[in-house]
């Protein structure tokens, strides 16, 4: 049937309304039991289908924050994940009071500043799950998943930017600083360290033709950040390195950190790139 068909190319999960914009009340009810199942009310989901979105409809709430990050692609912080369920701010029934106890459930409702939108796939977009997250995870991952978020195209600089003035100042900081310079979260998360740290920069800047560095201090300092999704493989590490050779033979120096060192030992890689500034291995002259 029509309605079996869309949902199941849109992820087998959606609001009745939208059902009943494909079938009658009466052919969806005679799918109950053996096509379709509703794991809250107001909500259909083919038979079979469990996910995150449902867990967090059985719930009493919609799917956000660091959840919806992952379903979109989006940075998602380093440590246990919880399922994070948003419930509508006038909500409190005896499910969500149960549900605010759940192991592995973390608990939210929309700031009072934005709107209380249901969307129709039990998943927050975007946007609505970066205000979510921006009273839930620390700054610096808050601007990696918008960072993430912009260079996937996923929202609009002009979103993040308007989001950001409506919520209070401590929640709109990192959102401020959100730009879809940063090609991975850890290099979004390096960035802000840098900002803490007083430590001007310029992030990819095109030092040799055609190639760009992740970051650029002062003159000569090239930073890297190497990811394990782009730079694990023998033939990137090669490149990698052709690269590094052609850069210090112009009088940069380059030094690189992996997401471990980045997510893990922050304070230490912080502390090497100070160094060397406070040694002005960021202002050596360079060949053009």
């Amino acid at each position: 049937m029509e309605l079996l068909e869309w949902m199941r190319a849109t992820g087998g999960l959606c609001t009745m309304q939208a059902a009943r914009d494909r079938a009658s009340k009466d052919e969806i009810d005679s799918m109950r039991g053996s096509a379709l199942w509703s794991p809250l009310r107001g909500w259909l989901a083919l038979v079979g289908m469990r996910d995150e979105r449902t867990w967090a409809l059985q719930h009493g709430g919609v799917a956000t924050c660091v959840t919806s990050f992952a379903k979109h692609g989006m940075w998602v912080p380093h440590g246990p994940q919880h399922v994070h369920v948003r419930v509508n701010r006038e909500t409190n029934s005896d499910r969500v009071r149960a549900a605010a106890s759940t192991p592995g459930i973390a608990l939210h409702r929309m700031h009072l500043r934005l709107p209380d939108q249901r969307p129709v796939f039990g998943l927050d977009t975007p946007i609505a799950a970066l205000a979510v997250a921006s009273g839930c995870v620390a700054p610096d991952e808050l601007v990696a998943a918008a960072d993430s978020a912009l260079g996937a195209g996923l929202v609009q600089l002009d979103d993040v930017r308007r989001l950001a003035a409506v919520l209070p100042r401590r929640r709109r900081r990192a959102l401020e600083r959100a730009s879809s310079l940063s090609g991975s979260g850890t290099e979004s998360v390096f960035a802000a360290m840098l900002r803490r740290a007083g430590v001007a920069f310029v992030q990819q800047p095109e030092l040799l033709p055609g190639q760009f560095v992740d970051f650029l201090i002062g003159t000569s300092l090239v930073v890297e950040i190497d990811s394990q999704r782009w730079h694990a493989s023998p033939a990137q590490q090669a490149s990698d390195r052709a690269r590094d050779a052609a850069l210090t033979a112009l009088g940069y120096r380059v030094i690189r950190f992996t997401y471990e060192q980045i997510t893990f030992e922050r304070d230490a890689s912080l502390a090497a790139v100070l160094r060397l500034v406070r040694r002005g291995m960021h202002r050596r002259a360079v060949r053009r």
